[in-house]
């Protein structure tokens, strides 16, 4: 019984780590004016925005990426923010990985 509630309390704990941990990517480099992000960039910044409100209390991290490429970036950002409930975590996780593994 003990090892059960010890392995369920370490995953969570990992879990929670790995979903704060891919927060803290958004607004991680300068952005390109030659460049800006989109649609897509959209998605991804409005998937992890929960995460990244969360982080914004420790860390001077941005949420949003200015400039970018006007409504269709807003479009984007809005979907991931719908999507981010069910989807915030899988994001979270793909950018620690990405981040540990190709960055």
């Amino acid at each position: 019984m003990k090892k059960t509630a010890l392995v369920l309390t370490l995953v969570t704990l990992l879990l929670l780590a790995l979903g704060l941990g891919g927060c803290g990517f958004v607004g991680s480099t300068p952005i390109s004016p030659e460049h800006p992000p989109g649609f897509f960039m959209g998605i991804w910044h409005g998937m992890i925005a929960p995460w990244t409100l969360i982080l914004r209390l420790f860390f001077e991290i941005k949420m949003y990426a200015v400039p970018n490429n006007g409504w269709f970036y807003d479009l984007g950002y809005w979907i991931g923010i719908t999507g981010s409930i069910p989807f915030g975590w899988l994001a979270a996780i793909i950018a620690v990985l990405v981040h540990v593994f190709m960055g």
